[in-house]
């Protein structure tokens, strides 16, 4: 017996679509402002997310879900975007995200990233406040 076409779409699984956009790690949560993959925008060779993240954190603190005195730049922030020439995604973050499997996974699930199409890297526009300006210890030299 032949299926129709259709009926062979219902009955597929579906895989969630893919997404572009900005994101923080800010006290061991995620906070995420995505765009899927279909509805992101040009910019060069690349599809990317138009919210900046200076944006997106002004509104979250207008709401409460973030403390008006953390400014956006002060924690450890990302960016994926979709590279339409190599038809990869780049998931660009800083380096206290990528050490951090766990949290690189999570980033992973929220956004549908395919595991095969996704590269991690550091970006210096990506650095929050702690890599920025490390902690000096009171006992060293100088």
């Amino acid at each position: 017996m032949l299926k129709s076409k259709e009926s062979e779409t219902v009955n597929s699984p579906t895989t969630p679509e893919p997404k572009v956009g900005i994101f923080w790690l800010f006290r061991d949560r995620i906070i995420v402002d995505s765009t899927p993959l279909s509805k992101a925008e040009p910019y060069g060779n690349a599809l990317g997310h138009t919210t900046s993240h200076i944006d997106f954190w002004t509104r979250q603190q207008h709401t409460g879900a973030v403390p008006r005195e953390v400014e956006y730049e002060e924690q450890p922030r990302g960016r994926v975007v979709y590279d339409r020439r190599e038809e990869r995604f780049h998931l660009l973050a800083d380096k206290c995200i990528l050490g951090r499997r766990d949290v690189v996974g999570r980033l992973m699930a929220v956004m549908n990233l395919p595991p095969d199409k996704t590269s991690e890297g550091r970006d210096e526009h990506y650095r929050c406040f702690e890599c920025l300006y490390p902690a000096v210890d009171e006992d060293d030299d100088f």
